[in-house]
Parts: C-alpha cells; sequence; structure tokens
C-alpha cells in the first residue's frame, strides 16, 4: 500500500507526529527537532520526562485504552493537528508498529508512514517465531530454535537442545524481554511464571558477552541503501542478552554486509537494523532484526551523523534522503545504567572513554535540559518512597506464614529425609553437592581447628512442612554485633549456588526467600557474600534481592576459561598456531625419551602418591593438608567422573593433573609439572593427551578451565567469562551506607589493577 501522492503546491512544511516519550521517543524528537522538523507528540502519561522537551511543539495525551486502540486514537486526533501539513508517523515501540502495520489502510488518509507499501514484510518480521526461516532463506547462521505454545509439550520441543536456551516472547513488548534457561527444569520453571506470554521462542544460546553483540543499521528506499553505520554493545540488562546501556560506533563491513543480505530483495523503505552475535570462533549469527522504527540506540546513530529518522521523514515524503557524514561516538543509557559513563571515565581517566569517541547520552542535552532534571526527580523520589516503604511496618510485605526456617550444624547428621532432600536438588552434580560441602567444612575445622567463631550450617527454609531452600553457609560476628554470611567456599571452589525446589522457585525467588531467612535469623545481619558467582548468577542475585531495597555490589573475583567444540577436529582447529607448534616441537623431543601416559579413572594408591610426588615436585605451592583432595578423587572415582593424568619420564612422574567429566563437559581441576622437566612443558604435553582422551572416550564438546586469569589459558580455550564476588548489604543496617562505599572502592581498584594487568602483558 502506497502513501498518497504529496502535493508540490503545499505551502507550509509537513510536520511529525511522534508516538510515545519514552527515553527512545525523546531521541526521535530531538533528531527530528535538530533538522528543523516541527514535532508534535502522543503520549499516556504526561510525568515521562520526554513529556519535558521543549523540542516538542505540542503534547497531546491519551489514557491507556486510547493507546492501546491506537488506529481509531490516532485517525481522531488528526482533526486536530494543523489541516494544511501533511503528517508523518513514528512509531517507538513494537506494538505501534504491529498496531500501524496493521491498521494501515485506516491511517494512510490521513498520515505518512515511511514503510506503507512494505507494511506485511514488517508485520511478518516482527514475529520471533518466523525469523529462523527469514534468516536461513538468506543463507544467514540462526540459532537453533523452537516456539513453544504450551508447557506440556515443551519437552518434545526442545529435545536434544544445548543448553544454556535462552528465551524470548514471540510477540512484542510481553512482560519480559529474555530469560536463561540451564537445564529443561529451569526452562519448563520460566514457562511456568509467563504462561500469559505463551507463545515463546526457545533457543540455543550463543556463546559470549555483551561485546560479541553487533548491529547493523540501514535507511532502506525501496531495498536501496540510503545510508548505513555499525555499532557494537559494550554493555547491556541484563548482560549480553538484554537492552544496550552502553554503545559505540564501529567499523565492521561483515556485519554491513550480512544486514544488506538479510534485507536484500524485500524491497523495503525506512529504518532497519540487525542484530547479530560474533561466537567465539568468529562467526556471525542473527539475533533479531527491528524494522519499522528506530531502535532504542538511535541517539548513538545520530551522534555518529546518521539521523535515520530524518531520512525517515524524507522518504514518507517521497524526497530523496540526504546521508550524513559519520564520525565516531559512544552512547551511554542513563536510565537502565545511572553510573556507566562515570565508572567508564574513572576506569579509563578521560571524559571520552572507549577510544576518545564523542560520548552522548540518554536525557542530558544542553539547551534541553528538563527531560533529564524531571528524570533526576523521578529517581530522587522513587528511591525516598522505597526506603520510607522499608521504614514504614504497615508497608512491608506480610510474611508467608507457611514458611519455616531452620540451621543445622554441618558437624552434626541430618534427618535422613533432609539428607535425601539435599542430595535431589544439588544445583551442580560436581562443585556443589551435598558430599562436596561436608568434605568441605571437614577440611576447613582441620586446617583452621582454633577459630571457634566460623560457623558452618545449612540453613533450611520449608514451606508447608516441605523443604524449598537451602543453603550452605558460614556465619561470622561481624561490626556492632551484626551477623556476616557467605556462601560456603574455599580456594577449591570453582562456583557456588543455591538448593532449591526447581518447580517452585525461579533463582531470582531463591534468593529473595534466602533474603527473608536471613530475616528471620537475624534481623541484624549485615552482609551475604557469595563467590565465586557467574554474571548470570549476579544478576539472579540483583533481580532477587534489589527490589527489597538492599545494595548488590559486584566485585570482580577471578575469570573462567572455556572451550567449545563438538568434536576433536574441531578444537584443535581453534587453537593458535603458537600453541600448535610448540607441542610439535615439544613432542618430537618426548619421542626421543622413554616415556608413558597414563589417565586412571579409578586410580591406585601408587598412582595418588604419583599425583602428590609430582605436586611436591612442582612450582605450586604446598597445600595446607591433602585430605580434600584425597577425598575428591575417591568420591569422583566412584561416581565416574574421575580422570587422573600422569606422564613419566625414565620410569619418574614428570606431570599429573587431575580433571573431571561429567555431562559432556570436561573440568580441568588440578595441575602441576616438575621443575626438573620444565625444558619438554610436560604439562602442556599431558594436557593434549587428556583433551584427546576426553573427547575420544568421553565424548566431550566442552574443556572447561575453571578459575584463574592466567594469560596461558588463552591459548587453550577460546572463551573468557568473568567471575564475581557478590555482596549484599541490609539497607536497614546502620552500617550499610558506609560499607557499600568501601565495597564500591575495592571494586574500582581491584578492575583498575586487572586492567593494567591486562595492558601489560600485551604490551610486555
Amino acid at each position: 500500500m502506497k502513501n498518497p501522492a504529496s502535493s508540490p503546491e503545499s505551502a507550509k512544511p509537513p510536520i511529525a507526529l511522534v508516538v510515545g516519550l519514552c527515553s527512545h521517543g525523546l531521541s526521535v524528537v530531538r533528531a527530528l527537532r535538530d533538522a528543523g522538523v516541527a514535532v508534535y507528540a502522543l503520549e499516556k502519561d504526561g510525568r515521562v520526562p520526554g513529556a519535558r522537551s521543549n523540542a516538542i511543539h505540542q503534547l497531546f495525551l491519551c489514557s491507556e485504552a486510547e493507546m492501546a486502540n491506537l488506529v481509531p486514537t490516532l485517525a481522531a486526533l488528526r482533526a486536530r493537528l494543523p489541516r494544511d501539513r501533511e503528517v508523518v508517523l513514528f512509531p517507538t515501540n513494537d506494538t505501534h508498529v504491529r498496531l500501524m502495520g496493521e491498521g494501515v489502510a485506516q491511517l494512510l488518509p490521513h498520515y505518512r508512514l515511511s514503510w506503507a507499501h512494505c507494511a506485511a514484510d514488517v508485520l511478518r518480521l516482527q514475529r520471533k517465531n518466523e525469523l529462523e526461516q527469514a534468516a536461513r532463506s538468506q543463507g544467514l547462521q540462526y540459532p537453533r530454535s523452537a516456539t513453544l505454545v504450551d508447557v506440556a509439550g515443551a519437552a518434545v520441543a526442545v529435545a536434544g537442545f544445548r543448553y544454556p536456551v535462552i528465551l524470548k516472547p514471540a510477540r512484542p513488548l510481553s512482560s519480559f524481554k529474555t530469560a536463561l534457561a540451564q537445564s529443561l527444569p529451569d526452562l519448563l520453571s520460566v514457562l511456568q511464571r509467563f504462561q500469559g506470554d505463551l507463545p515463546i521462542l526457545a533457543q540455543e544460546y550463543i556463546a559470549g558477552g555483551d561485546e560479541s553483540l553487533y548491529f547493523g543499521a540501514l535507511v532502506l528506499d525501496h531495498g536501496a541503501v540510503v545510508q548505513e553505520m555499525v555499532g557494537r554493545k559494550i554493555a547491556s540488562y541484563p548482560p549480553a542478552r538484554g537492552q544496550t546501556t552502553v554503545a559505540e560506533s564501529v567499523d565492521e563491513p561483515q556485519v554491513l554486509a550480512l544486514t544488506r543480505q538479510f534485507f536484500a530483495g524485500l524491497q523495503m523503505s525506512g529504518p532497519v537494523s540487525l542484530e547479530l552475535k560474533k561466537a567465539p570462533d568468529g562467526s556471525f549469527w542473527v539475533i533479531e532484526p527491528t524494522v519499522g522504527r528506530t531502535d532504542f540506540w538511535l541517539e548513538l546513530c545520530v551522534a555518529a551523523g546518521f539521523n535515520q529518522v530524518y531520512q525517515e521523514f524524507q522518504l514518507a515524503l517521497g524526497r530523496p534522503a540526504t546521508a550524513g557524514a559519520l564520525r565516531p561516538a559512544t552512547w551511554f543509557d542513563g536510565e537502565r545504567d545511572v553510573l556507566a559513563y562515570w565508572q567508564a571515565a574513572v576506569r579509563q581517566r578521560t571524559l571520552r572513554p572507549y577510544g576518545g569517541k564523542h560520548p552522548t547520552f540518554t536525557f542530558w542535552r544542553p539547551g534541553d535540559q528538563r527531560p533529564f532534571l524531571a528524570a533526576c526527580a523521578n529517581a530522587v523520589t522513587w528511591r525516598l518512597a522505597a526506603r520510607l516503604g522499608r521504614l514504614n511496618p504497615f508497608g512491608r510485605k506480610r510474611r508467608d506464614s507457611g514458611l519455616r526456617v531452620r540451621e543445622w550444624p554441618m558437624e552434626q547428621p541430618l534427618p535422613p529425609e533432609l539428607a535425601a532432600w539435599l542430595r535431589a536438588h544439588q544445583p551442580d552434580s560436581l562443585f556443589c553437592t551435598f558430599d562436596w560441602y561436608q568434605a568441605l567444612v571437614q577440611f576447613e575445622r582441620e586446617i583452621d581447628p582454633n577459630n571457634a567463631g566460623r560457623r558452618f550450617s545449612w540453613l533450611v527454609v520449608s514451606r508447608d512442612g516441605l523443604p524449598c531452600l537451602a543453603a550452605p553457609i558460614e556465619r561470622q560476628p561481624g561490626l556492632l554485633r551484626s551477623m556476616e554470611v557467605r556462601l560456603l567456599s574455599n580456594f577449591y571452589s570453582p562456583m557456588v549456588d543455591l538448593f532449591r525446589e526447581r518447580d517452585q522457585l525461579t533463582p531470582a525467588q531463591g534468593w529473595d526467600l534466602l533474603r527473608h531467612a536471613l530475616d528471620q535469623l537475624d534481623k541484624g545481619w549485615l552482609k551475604l557474600s557469595a563467590a565465586p558467582v557467574s554474571a548470570q548468577q549476579a544478576e539472579h542475585i540483583g533481580l532477587g534481592l534489589v527490589p527489597g531495597g538492599h545494595s548488590v555490589v559486584r566485585v570482580p573475583y577471578s575469570a573462567n576459561y572455556s572451550a567449545h567444540a563438538p568434536d576433536l577436529a574441531g578444537y584443535w582447529a581453534k587453537r593458535p598456531s603458537q600453541l600448535l607448534n610448540t607441542l610439535k616441537r615439544k613432542g618430537k623431543v618426548l619421542q626421543r625419551e622413554q616415556h608413558r601416559f597414563e589417565v586412571a579413572t579409578n586410580p591406585t594408591p601408587e598412582q595418588v602418591g604419583h599425583y602428590w610426588a609430582t605436586y611436591g615436585q612442582s612450582w605450586k605451592g604446598q597445600e595446607p593438608s591433602r585430605s580434600f583432595i584425597d577425598w575428591l578423587m575417591r568420591w569422583s572415582a566412584a561416581n565416574g567422573h574421575l580422570r587422573l593424568g600422569l606422564l613419566y619420564l625414565d620410569g619418574q612422574v614428570v606431570a599429573s593433573q587431575l580433571w573431571l567429566v561429567e555431562h559432556g563437559v570436561a573440568h580441568i581441576f588440578k595441575l602441576a609439572q616438575a621443575r626438573s622437566a620444565d625444558r619438554l612443558s610436560p604439562g602442556s604435553l599431558l594436557t593434549a593427551h587428556l583433551i584427546e582422551h576426553v573427547y575420544q572416550h568421553d565424548q566431550v564438546e566442552r574443556i572447561d578451565f575453571l578459575l584463574g586469569g592466567d594469560p596461558y589459558k588463552g591459548l587453550w580455550m577460546e572463551q573468557e567469562d568473568a567471575v564475581y564476588t557478590v555482596e549484599v548489604l541490609n539497607q536497614q543496617h546502620l552500617l550499610a551506607p558506609l560499607l557499600r562505599l568501601y565495597l564500591a572502592a575495592r571494586a574500582r581498584l581491584r578492575q583498575r589493577g586487572q586492567d593494567e594487568a591486562a595492558l601489560a602483558a600485551q604490551t610486555g
């Protein structure tokens, strides 16, 4: 369907009508006003900061029902707009686009719409359950996907999927944006929670952090490119799968080529974009397109010299669109991450972080400060209301009367039914098991027998008499008789997590329930610590505890390196030539020596002794006690997880490694090599041998180096993920504000130290 023909005799310039004044709508308004267009706006909430902009010529307010019934509302509004001017429509979210696309025939007698002639393609590309076909038909890679229409059939629909699986609502502007499921029970729990949003798209998750996400932005005129640019996410919320909070313009021709390829042959007009994710092997995968409107990061494009909305304005009127000169820029979303810019400026010691590019912001604009001031006022009002609500005993949520909290000392036997529940609800079958924590406590008591202030216990929450949550905790007295709690871990622990009923509690709900349990245990608790945790776990902790008013501080802890490949050939194909040449050269030397490899799944006492002999001759520090590692070897051998690798030279062991295998993943837990054999690099040769062993005999698809940011691990593994300590502060405690300042400063210092170390490694 076409826009009506433009009248060349029109004496007065056309105007724009922007629907919605969220922060993105404000960016549309300002970009049009910068180009000299008179902008009118329709909004349902006059309190939003965007409604205060002096770039708006006239604001029309409507009800929630009128906005939901958008097409008749717009048709009626036309009579209140200047009748002697043409009006170009600008939707600002996907619901607006869908409603306008479905009602395009009713709108065209009154308005111009840049994509009116291709509304069917716009509506089709909005539907996430059709994206796989759209991408593959254009020759682009798209993750394995399935559309889930109900909870009952979900298990069959995702059979054979590789976890984690990302879930996205098929319809725009549903009650959630994305959710990540680590297992089938997790996935079913999410579906139960969001049944009202079905159908939901399930998709194999492509590994990579925020900085692996790119977007190609185009303005098209019946399929011809008017202008284009590439942006890259620096940060988003939720991390790596949520809405962009920091982005930069970049030069990435492959992203532009793939974006053009995706939209090729569709004869579309107006702004379009394609979000792509760069996998660890360098391949690009389609995440989703945006059609019918500009994307949330429009401010970045405008700052970079690409005024998409003014080009769309010109195209809707049948005029040739003018391209601008591009320049480097960054964008910071101060609405969702208030401190993002200042943290980057302090960390990089410049007011133009990320390479000196021109920074731009969500609300702040010289000459149009009222939206910024309104946003600040709203933030202060919200925080004050939240604080007053916590102080008002009548405003607090009523405690679940069916909950019971009990603490069980770890050194004492548990009731058999509780021990059985813990074994049935282990969050990880290797590193978060009932047996793991019992052995860890015995080790801690052995090496620190005189510290009576440390209390190790199971904190168990029951609902209606049945356990639903448990946490292995250590309690220690804090300042001013406060209680400090941490999830039990030590230097052997690669992860921590909660034991929970997955069909009753999401991860975030589990952390919220733990907070309720601590309140019942001791209302004077000051701090809850958890380490090591992944970025996703940190997100779950924040989602569970921040709404309750608690401060959550994330502090860098370590790094996790891992490699993903479906077979051995695929693994070695990803390794750099530096590593391959070293292994080839050292391997030739080894072949001239009398040597043998051994891989034991149930080692003899002699082989265990050889492991410790290597450890004693290595560069590693002495273990405070052998007890935990000896227990781990016995336990993992009995359960089929152990792979103890040994390399002998002239009958003497020169390298030993302790690996654990489970669910297609090989975890490298302990490494040691004799200093006397360093010239042969026996540790590297043994690692290569074990990699071949686990691929050939255990059919693994992932190798996990666990914790440690050692640079050499990057030769063996292509993916590096940050690992954190999360500190939760009870805001009702007198010391919480001071402790929060201290933890934030410590986090910045640690990050600075890591950045400096990384820079030294690159330049050294």
